[in-house]
């Protein structure tokens, strides 16, 4: 199975705009700071790669993409998947242009697991 692509970038973003202090993350909090987070969220230029990180990496909690996540309730988390592969899908000419995109990840919550010769070596 090949390694899965994520983006990166070291233009400014929302996210990383402000520093938060110690528990004080809008974008892993545990309280209304979330749905704050999201609406910034919306104001990315790379909304739809984050989205797709937070698919490709199998992310169940934070605020990815302008979305919040409800933590491990596979149902909920795939609907989200669902939803953040297709805004990857619309915003890809604005964010990659005519640059190759890497295969999407499937949409299912579960995660990716090691191969049992990968856990034994």
């Amino acid at each position: 199975m090949p390694a899965t692509r994520l983006f990166e970038t070291t233009e400014p973003r929302p996210c990383t705009a402000t520093k938060p202090g110690p528990g004080n993350d809008p974008w892993f909090s545990n309280d209304r700071s979330r749905e704050r987070a999201a609406r910034i969220c919306k104001t990315c230029p790379f909304i739809g790669r984050c989205g797709y990180n937070a698919v490709a990496s199998r992310a169940t909690h934070g605020v990815w993409g302008g979305v919040v996540f409800p933590g491990d309730k596979a149902a909920a988390l795939e609907k989200i998947y669902a939803q953040l592969l297709d805004q990857f899908e619309q915003r890809r000419p604005i964010e990659l242009g005519h640059a190759p995109a890497p295969e999407l990840p499937a949409a299912t919550a579960h995660r990716r697991r090691r191969s049992a010769t990968a856990t034994a070596a």
